[in-house]
């Protein structure tokens, strides 16, 4: 097992190098060996402190095996003194495969710095080589996400002699090299893809696709691009082909991923290639919990269950101690959830912290045919997870004989024998796997499969003959106890069953019945009723709707009801098996004895005829309109039913009327308040309150159903921000209201008391007396347009609503509800400002909720909205005094009048002449024909011009 300890002391001098070290697969917990990687230290030349050695580790996993070991803070000094330079390039070393030095591999000995020291930031003088690196086929390949002004890089070395491709291939704009993985199968069949990640582009990541051209030149090919600002999409890498279709699918990790309301923190993104192609958008999305940075190491894991296909390794190293999630997959790709979780906690005494900080898997380390799983942490120890045997259980087989019973020949001594046959084997995928095992007796044939019998007996008075009896069989595995342990231990004794299988199984016993030969009934029950009066007259009808006159006088009513199975085809008519009538009457009427008793519907009774008398009770005129009008009497049975008519009737139910105040006023003002820094209700804003008022008439429903008030109510605004905050709904003016799912006070602030009934405190606009000194309030621009206005509302998609609904206990009595909420003063002052209005409507819906589909009630739906006025302060011109105008302006001729006096008497409006202030001892440049000109002192006859042009062709000293 190689591991990298980025900051690893040197044991002789103490220097913090970094180092790599080997650990054998023994039961000692510290008999790793450190790598001899020796680096000369040489301050005037290179800079090997805080190098991390073993930041990257990595194998060639094919002969001749070599390994991979990279310090990307290596640094190359230039020049010395004061005027020396670093130049942070990288280095990576490579080992043979007995982790020493061999100078005959050309592999080895090469320097493998790819970057030029001797050039700036602007090329590869800070290109930290080494960040990512790796093996593929025939290339050792190197990320430098430093290189080019941190814009990113990629080097390699192929070939078997040498390097044949030094130096860095720069990434065009996009910031790669921060991970990288090379492989064939991705692009194309055969040639290798180089893929990088740049958590940096756009601030929100991408992953980068590069082929080689037809000159060997890496160019990008395709270019994935994040989801989300800061996600670091792009970090983690995987290739892997889930499907086994041959290419290379991709997983790209975003571990700085969330979602708020979602509590998701970290993500992985699973991009399915389609032949050498792959789509912008991901075809799946896996996500883990919150702060616990899902995605910052992923691995393949290889065929872990040996089921053909590869698994994918996930860490999440800050979920609690850290946890790695193992993700299976199948011909359709990755499962969406995971197989294992793993967590640190579970791993020795004192658990592994920030477990699943890296991972590598692929490798069957202890020779069990089984790939297994190295994980890394941020402290001192890395745990190696060994695959364990998988069980597959094969040509299963679970019948039962006979599989058709006679009612009438169940006796206590009738059996029906129960057969239980399977095979298992080890998915090793080995073939020539063997293991040595003990027989009790030589001649015993073990081979083919095992069976075993059960013999189960009816009980007496079967009543459902329709329904089979079912029988199910779960199998597992007998768990042995087992103890942590460290060391190499075999495996075999505790194996796991194949997950992906089922381990249920079921089979039936079916009941012998007159229903044809497919054992399933088709009966054809016909139902028709209807209402008749005390003497037995059918009731008028008025547009297909029988009506009662009602009088004192009516004391009863009478239902007739006729129930027919007669065939009208050859397919059905058949026996109609545990038929029941059942008749839901409304409140209004209660039933009498039946005049006829109720027997068993079968072919030879085709017809039976029920008379039911219904007796009026606590009934009061008028009646109130008819509601709902269908009493629908049914009659249930057991088997096929194509459909039994209902025969509608008008009765009347309760019917609920909803008032509400439907509109109220409240306003808005003050200074932008955080949610974290709300304690009480007050902190919110403006307080409002709904009242509605339910009136019911009629009898109560009882059990039959429930009156409910829902509530669309606007909680906030399209991106995210609170609107209208609910503290509570009470009800009759005592009780509460409590919705499901904490939709009242979500935030669970402190909720003041309500003032009684007359003595609540007016809210004056204007107060007489000022108050304490505070924050400055905020304050419009006097430009805003006059009585400007906008609506809010759930249809119009400019608010989010929710939904909660409250019962009405009593419906005898007129129910009240108050919603109390608060005006989320934030949201208006930084999203509405520039309105003197803001108008939110939502609605209030009272409606029946019934398990009984005879009863019915009309929705009623009333609306209700309140105005946000906005009382910020505006900035009002100042007005200034006629008289304090012109005195500014007479102040200010007079000034002006001064000012050009003292001018004057300083000569300032006088021409200056040269001569006069002149200094004599001034140099002054003469032509130098006029030097020595005689008379040159004396008075000339005219001005001598001392200004000149220096494009003259005169010539100066």
């Amino acid at each position: 097992l190689l591991v990298g300890a980025p900051r690893d002391r040197e044991p002789a001098n103490g220097t913090r190098t970094g180092a790599v070290y080997a650990c054998p697969l023994s039961a000692a917990a510290r008999d790793c060996q450190r790598l001899p990687i020796d680096v000369k230290d040489e301050p005037d030349k290179a800079i090997i402190e805080d190098m991390w050695l073993g930041v990257t580790v990595a194998s060639q996993r094919q002969p001749p095996g070599r390994v991979l070991a990279c310090a990307h803070r290596y640094t190359r000094v230039l020049w010395s003194g004061a005027e020396a330079q670093r130049r942070m390039v990288g280095r990576c070393f490579v080992r043979g495969a007995d982790l020493g030095l061999d100078l005959g591999d050309e592999w080895q000995t090469y320097h493998n710095e790819m970057c030029n020291a001797n050039t700036d930031s602007e090329e590869t003088g800070m290109c930290q080589m080494g960040a990512s690196a790796g093996f593929g086929a025939n290339i050792v390949y190197f990320g430098a996400p430093g290189a080019y002004n941190w814009q990113g890089g990629l080097g390699g070395l192929g070939g078997h002699r040498g390097p044949a491709t030094p130096g860095v291939t720069p990434l065009a704009t996009t910031p790669g090299g921060y991970s990288s993985e090379a492989r064939p199968a991705v692009l194309q069949p055969d040639a290798v893809t180089l893929v990088t990640g740049a958590p940096r582009y756009r601030h929100t990541g991408a992953v980068l696709l590069l082929a080689r051209g037809a000159r060997q030149e890496l160019s990008p090919r395709l270019l994935l691009p994040g989801p989300q600002v800061g996600s670091y999409f792009g970090s983690a890498l995987a290739l892997a082909d889930l499907n086994s279709d041959g290419w290379q699918d991709l997983l790209v990790g975003a571990p700085h991923y969330f979602d708020r309301k979602q509590e998701v923190g970290g993500a992985v993104f699973v991009y399915m290639n389609e032949a050498g192609g792959f789509q912008q958008r991901p075809s799946l999305v896996l996500t883990g919990p919150s702060h616990s940075g899902f995605g910052f190491a992923l691995a393949s894991a290889g065929d872990i269950n040996q089921d053909g296909f590869q698994d994918i390794a996930v860490g999440a190293p800050f979920e609690g101690p850290g946890k790695v999630y193992i993700y299976h997959s199948s011909a359709e790709g990755l499962q969406q959830r995971p197989r294992q979780v793993i967590s640190g906690s579970e791993l020795g005494p004192g658990g592994v912290r920030t477990f699943g900080y890296s991972l590598s898997g692929g490798l069957d380390m202890d020779g069990n045919s089984y790939p297994d799983l190295l994980v890394g942490s941020l402290g001192e120890r890395v745990v190696l997870l060994r695959a364990r045997p998988v069980i597959n259980i094969l040509d299963k087989s679970f019948t039962v004989t006979p599989s058709k019973v006679d009612p009438a020949q169940c006796t206590p001594k009738a059996c029906m024998t129960v057969t239980l046959c399977f095979s298992y084997n080890q998915s090793a995928g080995d073939p020539s796997y063997k293991e040595r095992i003990t027989l009790p007796e030589a001649g015993a044939d073990f081979g083919g499969m095992s069976h075993g019998g059960l013999c189960v007996t009816p009980q007496d008075n079967i009543r459902d003959k329709l329904h089979p009896i079912m029988l199910s069989m779960n199998y597992s595995l007998l768990e042995r106890p087992r103890t942590f342990q460290l060391g190499p231990h075999p495996l075999d004794a505790f194996p796991v069953l194949n997950q992906d299988q089922s381990h249920h199984n079921e089979t039936k016993i079916e009941f012998q019945k007159e229903c044809g030969s497919d054992n399933q009934c088709y009966s054809n029950l016909q139902l028709h009723s209807s209402f008749l009066s005390e003497q037995n007259l059918p009731l008028p009808r008025l547009n297909g709707t029988q009506v009662l006159q009602y009088s004192r006088d009516v004391r009863k009513l009478h239902l007739s009801i006729d129930i027919s199975n007669i065939p009208t085809a050859p397919w059905n008519g058949e026996d109609a098996h545990e038929a029941l009538l059942n008749c839901p009457l409304v409140p209004l009427v209660s039933p009498g004895p039946p005049l006829c008793p109720l027997v068993p519907l079968c072919p030879l009774v085709p017809l039976c005829r029920l008379h039911l008398c219904v007796v009026c009770t606590s009934v009061s005129p008028p009646f109130p309109p008819p509601q709902s009008g269908c009493v629908t009497p049914s009659v249930p049975a057991m088997g096929q039913q194509w459909g039994v008519p209902c025969a509608p009737h008008t009765v009347p139910v309760p019917h609920p009327v909803p008032r509400a105040s439907s509109h109220i006023q409240s306003y808005f003002s003050g200074t932008v308040v955080g949610e974290s820094a709300m304690k009480q209700e007050q902190d919110v804003g403006s307080p409002l309150t709904f009242d509605f008022q339910v009136t019911t008439k009629g009898e109560s429903l009882g059990t039959l159903g429930t009156i409910l008030l829902g509530f669309e109510w606007p909680y906030e605004i399209p991106n995210g921000k609170w609107l209208l905050y609910p503290t509570e709904i009470l009800v009759n003016g005592n009780n509460t209201c409590q919705p499901p799912g904490g939709l009242i006070n979500p935030l669970n602030l402190t909720v003041s008391l309500l003032c009684p009934q007359g003595h609540a405190a007016a809210r004056h606009r204007r107060e007489l007396e000022p108050s304490e000194p505070g924050e400055p309030p905020v304050t419009l621009a006097t430009g805003r347009r006059p009585r400007s206005e906008t609506v809010l509302s759930c249809s119009a998609g400019t608010a989010r609503c929710v939904w909660f609904e409250c019962p009405l206990q009593h419906t005898q009595l007129p129910s009240s509800f108050s919603l109390r909420a608060r005006v989320w003063n934030s949201t208006f002052i930084e999203e509405f400002r520039d309105f003197d209005r803001v108008k939110v409507t939502g609605t209030a819906t009272l409606f029946l909720r019934s398990q009984v589909p005879t009863i019915t009630m009309r929705n009623h739906t009333v609306r209700f909205s309140v105005d946000v006025d906005s009382e910020l302060q505006e900035e009002q011109p100042a007005e200034i005094a006629l008289w304090l105008v012109l005195v500014s302006v007479a102040a200010g001729l007079l000034l002006l009048g001064l000012i050009i006096l003292l001018l004057w008497k300083c000569d300032f409006f006088q021409r200056t002449r040269y001569y006069r202030i002149m200094p004599k001892y001034h140099a002054v440049r003469i032509r130098q024909e006029q030097r020595y000109q005689p008379g040159g002192l004396l008075p000339r006859r005219r001005k001598k011009l001392w200004v000149t042009k220096w494009q003259e062709p005169d010539k100066y000293y």
